[in-house]
């Protein structure tokens, strides 16, 4: 697996060449049929119905990559009014959530046809395509006909925003799954292939760039905070989690990364005494390799993304959380989404006012747009599931007294991110209390507002960690711990057996003398029915 997972470059340039996507420059193959919908291009045998967008954002981190990449998304359509073709991952409650089309989760009927599509022109291709050198790893197994879950979607998303038809994509905007460096979103390269525009057969009279005019392809890449996640496969310190997520600004990326880059292990070693003289490539200026990161991060970790912009070219740009004073208001809830919109609000004002983007309906760049459009852009943002409130409507008990309940909802799962969590909570619970808002329940002279905790973990991470932030918050009322309906195929095996509850958080972390234990903590919180006979209202 481990192999594998570092031949993924290569693995997923011989899919997208399979599916006749060669991403890169002009050269793209025609392999097998495809059938055609109301939004996908109607031809799709024909190259010159793909439409290659000449903007892509590629976001990394390991807090708050989908929380920026829906800022960007926000801006560069609501403020620069261009259509956007978004992949992120995971989903909450639809697979469809992972591939949007202006903010809009694609169709079932878009969704399942791309799926058809993608399926049928890997099968016809390794029935009747030419040898595509897919063993390039010698020592792995052939590559097989269908990918696995991830790439798959992968290859769907690049697939779909390639040949929607209405309205073509003018951007692209992919989060990282893991790390970033071996991750099957790593597929743009960040030179700036020049793009002929494609010729519509359409009769639409809307000026487009003439096809003489050559478009540069413009890859602006960002990094958030670097927490400790995935460490059984990114590694287990803050800088080789730096080095895998940092993966996104190499360049030549199927020369320097793969089976036989030496990995953290080499870049540790790497004599870096003339790496002043930074490689810029042939025709480049350096504006055209800046690349960003959360000024938030530690100065190890921002030390390993300098000396990885350093060695490939780039100019690293640190975003402080400063970058955001002149809007004071944004859509999505939790001070630290402030430092996310930073970065975003960086990366869109570099692609479409300092990066040359032209838009391709009118050649013009975008230089005029005011503060107040950008303001409105960030306030019109929403990620659900990120310091998300759901108010349920109230209802009336047996006895006649009004219940109501907030939901708050945050997908937090390191401990840097339940600290933020709980900052989020505790202002929401305060500004609840004195709020006279219909949508804010408010406890009554005779009610006590019950903050209850709804916690569930996967079994691939440490729940202890989290919480101990939790408990002491001194925030909840009582606490339940629940199952997930799905697990996802794992390979880290489940602990079976009741002793975890009994291990220790770490050496160092202790309590009125005392080691920190699950059980021990679970002790000393009572339970309570979620709704209260006395018809109380609650605050989860």
């Amino acid at each position: 697996a481990a192999a594998r997972r570092k031949n993924t470059l290569h693995d997923m340039h011989t899919y997208l060449h399979r599916l006749g996507l060669n991403l890169n420059n002009n050269d793209v193959a025609d392999y097998g049929d495809g059938n055609a919908n109301d939004d996908i291009s109607a031809n799709n045998n024909n190259k010159n119905n793909i439409h290659l967008p000449s903007l892509i954002f590629h976001v990394t981190g390991t807090k708050g990559k989908g929380s920026t990449l829906s800022l960007c998304e926000s801006i560069l359509r609501n403020a620069y009014g261009l259509n956007t073709g978004m992949f992120t991952s995971p989903h909450l409650v639809d697979i469809r959530e992972r591939i949007r089309i202006n903010g809009v989760p694609v169709s079932k009927k878009v969704f399942g046809q791309v799926y058809w599509q993608v399926r049928r022109k890997l099968e016809h291709y390794s029935q009747h395509g030419d040898d595509d050198d897919d063993d390039a790893g010698a020592s792995l197994p052939p590559l097989p006909v269908l990918p696995g879950y991830f790439r798959m979607l992968t290859l769907m998303a690049l697939y779909t925003f390639c040949h929607f038809e209405n309205p073509k994509i003018d951007a692209i905007l992919l989060e990282v799954g893991v790390g970033g460096r071996y991750d099957a979103t790593n597929v743009f390269e960040p030179h700036y292939t020049h793009l002929a525009s494609s010729s519509s057969s359409s009769s639409s009279t809307t000026t487009t760039c003439p096809s003489s005019m050559a478009r540069e392809r413009l890859l602006v890449r960002g990094v958030t905070l670097i927490d400790y996640d995935h460490t059984r496969v990114l590694g287990s310190t803050l800088e080789q989690i730096a080095w895998e997520k940092g993966g996104i600004f190499v360049r030549e990326k199927m020369k320097n990364i793969g089976m036989n880059d030496g990995g953290y292990d080499a870049f540790l070693k790497k004599d870096r005494t003339n790496e002043a003289e930074k490689v810029i490539v042939e025709g480049q200026s350096s504006s055209h390799t800046t690349v960003f990161a959360n000024g938030n991060n530690t100065p190890e970790v921002l030390l390993v993304l300098q000396q990885i912009s350093d060695e490939h070219g780039c100019r690293l740009q640190i975003v402080q959380d400063s970058y955001l004073e002149s809007f004071p208001e944004i859509g999505l809830q939790g001070d630290h989404q402030r430092s996310n919109a930073a970065l975003a609000l960086s990366m869109c004002r570099f692609a479409m006012e300092e990066g040359r983007y032209k838009n391709e309906a009118s050649c013009q760049s975008f230089t005029t747009i005011s503060e107040e459009e950008l303001k409105g852009a960030l306030e019109k943002t929403f990620w659900p599931g990120r310091c998300h409130t759901v108010t349920l409507p109230s209802l009336l008990s047996d006895d006649g007294v009004e219940v109501s309940m907030n939901l708050r909802c945050d997908g937090a799962h390191t401990p840097i991110s339940i600290n933020a969590c709980i900052d989020w909570f505790r202002h929401v619970v305060d500004v609840g209390a004195t709020s006279s808002s219909s949508t804010s329940p408010r406890a009554t002279a005779n009610q006590e507002l019950q903050r209850v905790l709804i916690f569930n973990c996967s079994h691939e991470r440490n729940p202890l960690p989290l919480l101990f932030s939790l408990y002491h918050s001194n925030l909840f009322h009582s606490v339940y711990f629940c199952k997930a309906d799905f697990e996802r195929p794992s390979a880290v095996p489940k602990r079976l057996d009741g002793d975890w509850t009994k291990e220790t958080l770490a050496n160092e972390k202790f309590h009125d003398g005392l080691a920190v234990t699950l059980e021990g903590m679970c002790a000393e919180i009572s339970a309570y029915s979620l709704l209260k006979e006395d018809g109380s209202a609650m605050d989860l």
